[in-house]
């Protein structure tokens, strides 16, 4: 009797919680994506949205928006990036969410994927933390007031010997 009444009571607990669309590790695979590939897998596979397309710089940025069951908006921005002189493109993924905790559950992700962090510190309006691997430098910004924020990772140029 007391099983039952411990499930009932999970099962009434466990109503109100929500996760994040994406992990650190899909993060990084779309940041390998070309962009259609990574607009097709939020899309298809994370249940995001294109919301409007925007030209900077010779880059065709994508804006996804996803509102989630928690009712709290999450985007991620595909697209940006720097074209190398032997033609091979560094992309830029950036991920926004309303929900800080989302972003604490990434960075406890970032650590226990073996990233280094490079600094943790903060400005006027952030808490900032750095990580840093050979493929990838991802920055976190998580709002003071702990109401919002974004994690951009950005692909490095990893130069091998053959």
């Amino acid at each position: 009797m007391k099983g039952y009444l411990l499930i009932v009571l999970l099962t009434v607990c466990s109503t109100n919680l929500f996760g994040q669309s994406v992990t650190l590790n899909d993060l990084t695979n779309i940041s390998n994506l070309a962009n259609d590939e990574a607009h097709n897998y939020l899309v298809s596979g994370k249940g995001f949205k294109k919301e409007y397309l925007q030209d900077v710089n010779g880059n065709t940025l994508e804006y996804l928006h996803k509102i989630g069951a928690d009712k709290k908006d999450e985007s991620i921005i595909i697209g940006e990036g720097t074209k190398l002189s032997n033609g091979t493109m560094l992309r830029t993924v950036t991920y926004k969410s309303q929900t800080a905790q989302h972003l604490c559950n990434l960075i406890i992700q970032a650590k226990n994927a073996g990233l280094k962090m490079n600094i943790q510190g903060a400005d006027a309006i952030n808490n900032i933390y750095l990580f840093d691997n050979d493929f990838f430098h991802i920055t976190f910004y998580i709002n003071r007031n702990n109401t919002f924020g974004s994690v951009q990772i950005k692909q490095k140029e990893f130069l091998g010997f053959e």
